[in-house]
Order: structure tokens, then sequence, then C-alpha cells
């Protein structure tokens, strides 16, 4: 009688599988980082190509208008001292330089949308068509490596921030951005706003600027024209970023001493405490800063983009020496201005 053989199947052991399992694991712990900064450098590539975007749109614009557009647009400009008290408690919807390039970075439905020339933000606000497309993310002003809201709702009543925009009865918030111009080398919002007493401001954008190319005697590669502001910078500190189209000074419930003032920084910006700075927590809303490694970007009136360390040479500057340009003595800042006409270093 033939006998018949059962082939017996040989399995893993528990341990041979714990074994496998830690190789895995290991192998995984040391692609990981590999993985994350491939991703990043993906977001950074997008990042500088949404500014070269910005950098060609303004340039598309000073043709058209043979001006840069202003840094925002107001009613009433700080331009004496009998008026500084009432501009300072704001104005209702303030478009801001990013509503003028819209037609120059494929949104010109959302200008044509917008009538700017006729209706006043605050009136757009109203219509809740015209604000829906104003709530709607724009990805060339939205830097990837960001973890920020698509909506800006930032608000910080210690330091007279409030990023949300008015109609006059209610309160929105509308797309935000990670790009502002730049408005000047100093510490404070004012010379953008009251140049009566603290001189003029010497960035390139700030309230009803129309800053030639002619205008720019340090030379368009020695000036920067935008750059970057987080929204949230190393995952905890809450910075604010900036918003799209524009801001609200104040609103009918409540009232800020300095309204524009703050609020202007949803669309320009300053050197303040150099890049990527944390020192002063909300006061960094003036400033710039990115979740990039190391520093932020830079377009330049020539168009170039250029990465700037959170290193650069920078010494901090007051108000009280802002009518004297030439006394800037810091990297960063001589980049900041147009008009200081000293010669610019390594950076």
């Amino acid at each position: 009688m033939k006998k018949i053989r059962i082939k017996q199947t040989r399995g893993f052991t528990l341990i041979e599988l714990l074994v496998v399992i830690a190789i895995i694991a290991i192998l995984i712990a040391l692609l990981l980082p590999a993985v994350q900064q491939a991703r990043e450098a993906a977001r950074r590539s997008q990042c500088k190509n949404n500014m070269k975007q910005i950098g060609l749109a303004m340039h598309n614009y000073h043709d058209a208008y043979n001006t840069f557009p202003p840094g925002y647009i107001t009613k009433t400009p700080c331009s004496s001292a009998g008026v500084w008290s009432g501009c300072n408690q704001g104005e209702l919807g303030v478009y801001g330089w990013a509503t003028s390039v819209l037609p120059y970075i494929d949104q010109a439905p959302l200008y044509n949308l917008l009538n700017s020339g006729r209706v006043t933000l605050d009136q757009n606000l109203a219509n809740a068509t015209v604000r829906q497309a104003l709530q709607s993310p724009i990805p060339v002003f939205l830097c990837p490596s960001d973890p920020g809201p698509n909506l800006n709702d930032y608000t910080s009543a210690s330091n007279n921030y409030n990023f949300n925009v008015t109609d006059g009865t209610n309160s929105y918030q509308i797309a935000r951005s990670d790009y502002v111009m730049m408005a000047n080398a100093w510490d404070s919002t004012t010379p953008p706003v009251y140049a009566t007493q603290y001189g003029p401001a010497h960035g390139v954008g700030f309230a009803n600027s129309s800053v030639k190319f002619r205008d720019i005697i340090d030379g368009s590669s020695n000036t920067i024209l935008v750059g970057e502001r987080a929204y949230v910078y190393k995952s905890s500190n809450r910075i604010g970023g900036a918003n799209v189209i524009g801001f609200s000074g104040s609103n009918n419930t409540q009232s800020s001493s300095y309204a524009r003032k703050g609020n202007g920084m949803a669309v320009v910006g300053l050197t303040y405490n150099g890049i990527n700075a944390v020192a002063g927590a909300e006061h960094d809303v003036r400033g710039f800063s990115s979740n990039h490694v190391g520093g932020a970007h830079f377009v330049f009136c020539d168009g170039s983009v250029h990465f700037l360390s959170e290193n650069i040479d920078y010494k901090k500057g007051t108000v009280s020496v802002a009518t004297h340009v030439q006394d800037i003595n810091s990297t960063f800042q001589r980049l900041a201005v147009r008009d200081d006409g000293q010669v610019v270093g390594e950076y």
C-alpha cells in the first residue's frame, strides 16, 4: 500500500516577523526626512514661482500706467497734523496693491467684478456674490509652506490689528495672502502714513504711492518690491500674514485709535525686527517672515527673486531717524529703500 506524504510548509516565527517590522520601521525613519525635504523643496520652488509672477505683474502694470501700483489707496491721507487723529480712526474698504495687478495674474474676471474704480470695497462686501469671490483664495498669493487658513481671521486688540474687512455693518474675513509690498525701512507704520512729522516713506509701496522706475535711484536690482509674510511662523507664532484685496481701518462697533496705521500692515510691510523675527510677537505683523528654513523670498524691482537669509546684516532703525535716509547702516534696510544712495554689499 502506497503511503501519502503531506508536505509541511514552515512559517515565520514571531521573532522573525518582529525583526522584519523593525527593519521596515528603520527604513521609513531614514526615508521620511528625505521625503519631507523633497516636499519642502517643491513648496519653496512654488513660492518662488509665485513671486516671479507677482514681479512680472508689477512690471506689466508699470508698462500700462508708468508707475508701480500704490501700496494702498486711502481717501484721507495723513498729510498734516490737522488730519492725523481723523485718519487714524480708519476708513472703510481700502483697496490694496494686489487689486491693481489682478488683470496681470489671470484674474481679470475678479478685477472686473470688483470694479474698484467705481465701487468701494465695503460696497462690494455688502453684495453676497462679490463677497463670495473676495473669500475665494488666489493660489498665486499663497505660499504652500504656510499652514495658515484660506481666510484671514487675524485680530489683535492690544496692537490695533484687525485684518477683517467691514461693509459698515458686518465684519467679514477675506482671502489671505502671504506677500506684502515694501513700504519703508524702519520700525513703525507711521512713516508711510504720516509724512509730515517723520518724513516720507522710502520704499516702493505705501499710502497713495506712485513710484516710478526713475524714482528708484538705488537701482531696481538693489531695491525690494515685495516680500513674504507668513500667517503662522514656526507652527506656533501667529503673525497674521496679509490680505489679498485690502483692509478696513475700523467698523461701526469698534473704533481704534490707530486703526489705519495698524491695518495698513495687511498689505504693506517694514523691515522692523529683520527677517523671521519672533522678538515682538504681535509687532512682527509689520515685518517679513516665512516657514522656509533660514530666510524668506523677496522679489526685487527688476523682477528677480532672491532668498534672503534671516541672518542678513540688519540694525534696527527707529522713526526718529526716518528723515535721514542716508544714515541707514545695514544691508537689509538699504535693500528696503529706493533712494538712500548707498552701495549695497554682499547679501
